[in-house]
């Protein structure tokens, strides 16, 4: 109910190490460290077992300090940390993160209550991705501030001053719910409230294409007091789940590890699709064509909203070994943009071949004939597609592998009124 009396001693003479000490008193920090012999206090029942869990003191100012300690269940992480601030040229603060993630994600965390004996503005707690633990690391940052405001802050690249993305949101007491989601480069920050049923409504804050920050990063939380005092801040269900989309390829270079989700075109029902954990996929499939008025093919489909960029590396495409491993000159793999999952619905894709070079399809309106534009029938892999909407307009890129090879945008423009919501994929 935040009356707690930070200055009130504790009764007893007892010290953490069997020492008997006087006068000890519930403040955590004091200027400039932590005291010797303090009492330190949270509301929990020894039985319910917390355990004392790693965390970095990022010392860009050679304040920062703290720990966590974790409840027995992993639900509820009670963290504290003091540090100049996170902001600046060097950062100043305790991180929490335990593992490197190197693929798409989503994270979450709910941030539950926050107290210090030296309330400031700016005392940051939330989610962080950062390229590494150095001080002056590239990073993406959503916090709650001290004045309850809900903040999206980071630094494009290494070395560089720090920068509030969009627009701070003031005064959002209720607003405890933060996350993260990286997809390729792009980098989109939440803020959600929970309702009396335990759904949360989630408000997106902003959306930044952030190459500085790399394929590999760590995921946490971060807590900064921004003065000499801890900051205590209750965090409760952080969870970090990959998020597996299209960025790499077909591929028979690595034995599959795991199934992936996809959704068979006009009744087909043969072959296999599988994901590595390097991120490659193994998509076998049989299906008359993707032409005409009608479709029949596997389509490895994830739902998006919004401007969006897909792109792949395609390593190999071969035909069945059961059959000298035949492909047909217009046998297709490749990117897809498809408005429903109806076989004659709209999209717009970008192909490899048989033998008819690289293909850029679509279907203008459902039901309607297909068009097509493609290159010479010479048709070297591995090749990398790329697909892209913005608005209502589609466009499509490849590149090859050579030293210094650019995107060069292949094909034709076009401008479709797809839904809100869109499939995109490996078709």
């Amino acid at each position: 109910n935040n009356s707690f009396n930070y200055g009130a001693p504790f009764y007893g003479e007892c010290s953490p190490d069997g020492q008997r000490v006087r006068d000890q008193y519930s403040i955590f920090s004091w200027s400039p460290g932590p005291r010797a012999h303090v009492g330190y206090y949270i509301a929990k029942g020894e039985e319910e077992g917390l355990v004392k869990v790693d965390t970095h003191s990022i010392r860009g100012h050679d304040h920062a300090n703290g720990m966590a300690l974790e409840s027995a269940d992993g639900k509820t992480i009670y963290m504290t940390g003091h540090g100049r601030d996170i902001w600046s040229y060097d950062d100043d603060f305790n991180f929490k993160a335990d593992d490197i993630v190197e693929a798409d994600f989503t994270a979450v965390v709910k941030v539950g209550a926050q107290s210090t004996a030296s309330p400031q503005s700016w005392s940051k707690s939330g989610l962080m991705v950062r390229t590494d633990l150095d001080t002056n690391s590239a990073h993406l940052s959503i916090f709650r501030t001290g004045l309850k405001w809900i903040c999206t802050q980071g630094r494009r690249n290494k070395g560089e001053y720090s920068r509030t993305f969009g627009n701070c949101v003031g005064n959002q007491p209720d607003a405890n719910w933060l996350k993260i989601e990286k997809r390729l480069d792009e980098y989109t920050t939440f803020y959600g409230m929970e309702g009396a049923d335990g759904e949360i409504t989630w408000t997106k804050h902003t959306s930044e294409e952030l190459v500085g920050i790399g394929d590999s990063s760590y995921v946490g939380l971060a807590v900064s007091s921004a003065s000499y005092w801890q900051l205590e801040t209750v965090f409760e269900d952080f969870e970090i789940s990959q998020y597996y989309f299209p960025s790499a390829a077909p591929s028979i270079s690595l034995a599959p590890t795991m199934l992936a989700p996809f959704t068979d075109i006009n009744n087909l029902d043969l072959g296999r699709v599988a994901q590595s954990s390097a991120g490659s996929w193994d998509v076998t499939s049989s299906g008359s064509d993707i032409w005409g008025s009608s479709d029949s093919f596997r389509f490895v489909n994830y739902t998006v909203s919004g401007d969006v960029t897909i792109e792949m590396k395609v390593n190999a495409f071969e035909g069945d070994p059961a059959h000298n491993g035949y492909l047909y000159s217009w046998a297709k793999a490749g990117l897809m943009m498809r408005d429903t999952m109806g076989n004659n619905a709209m999209h717009y894709s970008l192909f490899v071949t048989g033998t008819q070079g690289l293909a850029n399809q679509w279907r203008e309106c459902t039901g309607c004939n297909s068009g097509h534009s493609r290159t010479h029938p010479d048709n070297p892999r591995p090749v990398w597609l790329q697909v892209k909407k913005v608005g209502n307009v589609f466009t499509s890129y490849f590149k090859y592998d050579e030293e210094g090879a650019g995107w060069t945008q292949f094909g034709a423009t076009k401008t479709m009124d797809f839904g809100s919501e869109i499939s995109v994929g490996i078709a």
